[in-house]
């Protein structure tokens, strides 16, 4: 079912393969994905993450993934082959994928709340892989990457989108104090975001030294993550404290540290991960009193995505700085060390 222009795919690839928590991936020859349905995109990776999750995923396990398996789900790459519904898609075309579109029928998608949306679509097998297969509905969720633009920076959209929802609900603007605690990848481009959504100052705390340049290249103002308190954030703000703390680090200490230092009638939002059943004292009469927002954000609303590729075939947020180590199939042993590295911000995967 492939259209006059598909190429031929050779029957085997490389691929990384996870056997398990605590075991190192292997590369292994693996069938490569074919056109088997009219809907159906093969593309040729271009460039893979391997991100935190990933991290916790080899080491510790993960509740939704089954080894033997290829990890990875943000990818760019060339596609190769398609079925012959596909209209918008054509072979020799550069594109990153929305890796979870909602599906809209759901009953989390009913309740207007797409981005908890309970159909996992994907990409097959894994990003780590020389090819992979798409199917509806991310075959309509693929974007061109434009001339100028990597494909290992469109990688990243699905991890701008994710921050740009959360910039949104938070609703950071003009004039605004902003605390960022975090300094990954995530923290960077938050900061960003909030300078271009007008924000007065962001702060974002440190915890390794040369990330202090990183934190002024994107147009805040680093404070060491040891003075992360009331008082120092408080007079670093004008005597109240931000207007809105986000959480990008996802442990009990710093989620603490957000509600000690954010001002009354702040918002705190919860966008890192922590392990299950992480919790932390709460004061919930001071809360009640100083109208603190609580707000939970995970993944994006339609349409974010989209609005995350404009920001970056634009050039109004460049994040080839994040982009710190490369790592080729043939290394993907080394990948969790690599990760783990002080100086490494985004490991990119290149088979």
């Amino acid at each position: 079912m492939t259209g006059p222009a598909a190429t031929a795919l050779p029957g085997r690839m490389r691929a990384a393969v996870w056997h398990g928590a605590g075991r190192p991936l292997t590369v292994e020859e693996l069938p490569t994905p074919q056109v088997e349905e009219p809907g159906d995109v093969v593309i040729r990776v271009r460039a893979a993450m391997f991100g935190a999750s990933l991290v916790r995923a080899v080491t510790i396990g993960h509740p939704r993934m089954t080894p033997p398996s290829v990890l990875g789900t943000l990818v760019a790459g060339d596609v190769v082959a398609v079925g012959d519904a596909v209209r918008r898609l054509a072979p020799g075309e550069t594109v990153t994928l929305d890796p979870h579109p909602p599906c809209g029928r759901c009953d989390q998608c009913d309740d207007g709340l797409p981005a908890l949306c309970a159909t996992r679509s994907g990409v097959t097998p894994g990003a780590h892989a020389q090819y992979v297969r798409i199917r509806p509905p991310v075959t309509a969720h693929a974007r061109h990457v434009p001339p100028g633009v990597s494909p290992a920076t469109a990688m990243l959209t699905e991890i701008v989108a994710c921050v740009l929802d959360a910039t949104d609900t938070a609703g950071i603007g003009p004039g605004q104090d902003v605390l960022v605690i975090g300094c990954g990848p995530v923290g960077l481009i938050q900061v960003r975001l909030a300078r271009l959504r007008g924000a007065r100052q962001v702060l974002c705390s440190v915890n390794h030294p040369w990330r202090r340049e990183l934190v002024r290249q994107a147009g805040g103002v680093p404070v060491d993550s040891g003075d992360v308190s009331a008082d120092h954030v408080a007079a670093l703000t004008r005597g109240r404290g931000p207007h809105v703390v986000v959480e990008a680090v996802g442990s009990a200490a710093t989620y603490s540290s957000a509600f000690d230092v954010v001002r009354d009638g702040g918002t705190v939002v919860g966008f890192g991960g922590c392990p299950p059943g992480t919790a932390i004292p709460l004061d919930i009469n001071a809360v009640h009193y100083r109208r603190i927002r609580i707000l939970g954000s995970y993944h994006y609303k339609p349409g974010v995505f989209e609005e995350a590729a404009r920001l970056l075939e634009t050039g109004r947020l460049d994040l080839e700085s994040l982009l710190t180590h490369r790592i080729p199939l043939e290394r993907i042993a080394d990948a969790v060390a690599i990760a783990r590295l002080p100086d490494c911000l985004v490991p990119v995967v290149e088979p």
